[in-house]
């Protein structure tokens, strides 16, 4: 797997304040992770920039962090 994750979590833990160990590809956003839609936003922004892609079009088809990743090695490759 590609080094996606381990930026995804270094993002969630900045603006959680969850634990690395907490967030894995199959943890859902939602349920596992108790981030909100407006927490996913500004996690989506951060990663946007980071990456220079377009996520938060796509954001109501996010239920796992693995779904970010996805997206993120389709639109990066």
């Amino acid at each position: 797997m590609s080094d996606y994750l381990g930026k995804i979590k270094k993002v969630i833990t900045e603006k959680t304040g969850l634990e690395s160990s907490e967030i894995g590809a199959e943890s859902y956003i939602g349920d596992d992770l108790n981030i909100g839609d407006m927490e996913l936003l500004e996690i989506l922004e951060e990663l946007e920039e980071t990456f220079h892609v377009e996520l938060i079009e796509r954001s109501d088809s996010f239920e796992t962090i693995q779904d970010i990743i996805d997206l993120l090695e389709e639109k990066i490759q």
